[in-house]
């Protein structure tokens, strides 16, 4: 028995020898293949044109519909009857559609004036257009219409959710049910995406970073992929959409940061090796130029410079960042960054960061969360809504300016030396800090 286990002890040893010799064996084999062979040559690329973009082919299916123009100034017609202003009525606008001062927010021009107010626990104001008579309330085309609840309980939830609370939090706290406060953030978002598509208009950018966030839904574990597109100066987020890892949804993002671009505006690009950016780039920055009677063909802009940024990772760390020029010089690269007040360098880490931002702030793309989205309208209503926090709610320490002449404060306080802005102040969208209060009360349409 004793000699038994003795040759099995001896069989295990040169089992286990053979094992690392083995694979010392292969190391050097593969080492050596790495080393003699010819290095790799990177995959050929071709550019693409607008006709492999679905978005632009659609566009021109459609026919452009003329708009009216914009009547005269109400004040200023003779002979009509009705009240002077007394409170200004800035940034409400009539919404009869048969009325001609509709859609019209300007003071100065539309016909609105205060008329009464109602309401049994929170004071809410009405308004009368002249032109018309059509009487409604403030609240028309905001999220609070027709709400109970009192305007301030709606303010700060929908605070804490931006701030990255979780509904069945806040109905703990607040008392109020989780399906309320869903539908308080459906509204929220669209609000979101109304008042986007509104101010981002006719932008003017430098660098603009494009990057790919990963998330899940509740419904049978499906996977999902949030599209930003970020400006590396103001850290405006232009495009915010949720898809597949697909071309379609990479052609998409491009083609919603081409049009709220001003016309001429190109920018400088940097993403990471995902190939479809460079797909959906070539093909919304180029132009058609005839070659002498025959067929045109596309040619990429002039201005259009694009890098990669790959990073090499080795379990879970990063051990090389390997930076491609796809489109242009490196030296006209760098000297477009330079000139936009940014460092030089070829880099995403400004969008990287702001997808830390916005897992931390967005509730649903926490990892390992228990409260997922079910469906992705869910999970982009959440985002609209956070991203309109963050353009012109909060504060952004980056794009702290230094004042000229420092601020005297009250008290026994420093005089302010920093300007503190968000990214809509960076930007020229607006020029100063709103709040949640305002946003929520805001009419849209």
């Amino acid at each position: 028995m004793k000699n038994l286990v003795g040759i099995i002890g001896i069989l295990v040893l040169i089992y286990e020898i053979y094992r690392w010799l083995r694979k010392k064996w292969i190391q050097r084999i593969l080492a050596e293949k790495k080393k003699g062979g010819k290095p790799r040559k990177p995959p050929v690329m071709r550019p693409k044109s607008e006709q492999d973009c679905p978005h632009c082919l659609a566009e021109k299916g459609k026919e452009a519909k003329g708009s009216r123009g914009i009547p005269g100034a109400w004040s200023d017609r003779k002979g009509r009857g009705g009240r002077r202003k007394k409170n200004s009525t800035e940034g409400y606008f009539c919404s009869n559609k048969e009325c001609e001062y509709y859609k019209i927010a300007d003071e100065r021009i539309h016909a609105l004036v205060w008329d009464g107010r109602h309401g049994k626990h929170e004071e809410i104001r009405d308004l009368r257009c002249q032109a018309c008579g059509k009487k409604f309330t403030s609240r028309k085309n905001t999220i609070l219409y027709r709400l109970k609840t009192h305007s301030e309980l709606v303010q700060r939830v929908l605070w804490l959710i931006a701030l990255g609370m979780d509904a069945s939090a806040l109905e703990e706290v607040f008392g109020v049910r989780e399906i309320t406060i869903r539908a308080w953030l459906s509204r929220s978002g669209e609000q979101g995406r109304k008042l986007h598509d509104r101010m981002l208009v006719e932008l003017e950018l430098v660098h603009v970073q494009l990057d790919e966030l990963w998330g899940n839904l509740k419904k049978n574990g499906q996977e999902v992929w949030v599209w930003t597109a970020s400006d590396a100066r103001t850290k405006l987020l232009v495009v915010l959409q949720v898809g597949g890892r697909r071309q379609e949804m990479a052609y998409g993002v491009v083609h919603e940061l081409k049009r709220r671009l001003k016309a001429r505006c190109v920018p400088v690009f940097s993403t990471d090796g995902l190939k479809h950016y460079f797909y959906a780039l070539t093909a919304h920055f180029g132009k058609w130029e005839d070659q002498g009677g025959k067929k045109p063909v596309w040619v990429l802009l002039g201005e259009l410079l694009y890098a990669q940024v790959i990073k090499h990772q080795r379990r879970r760390r990063t051990v090389e960042v390997e930076r491609r020029m796809l489109v242009g010089e490196e030296g006209e690269y760098r000297k477009r960054l330079k000139t936009g007040g940014l460092s030089g360098q070829i880099n995403t880490s400004f969008v990287e960061r702001l997808n830390l931002t916005i897992r931390q702030n967005v509730s649903k793309l926490t990892r390992r969360t228990w409260g997922p989205a079910i469906y992705p309208s869910e999970l982009v209503e959440h985002l609209e809504w956070w991203r309109c926090y963050y353009r012109y709610a909060r504060y952004h320490e980056s794009l702290g300016e230094k004042l000229e002449m420092p601020e005297e404060r009250k008290g026994r306080r420093q005089p302010r030396r920093i300007r503190r802005r968000t990214p809509a102040m960076a930007a020229g969208l607006t020029n100063r800090r709103w709040t949640v209060g305002e946003l929520i009360r805001l009419p849209l349409l």
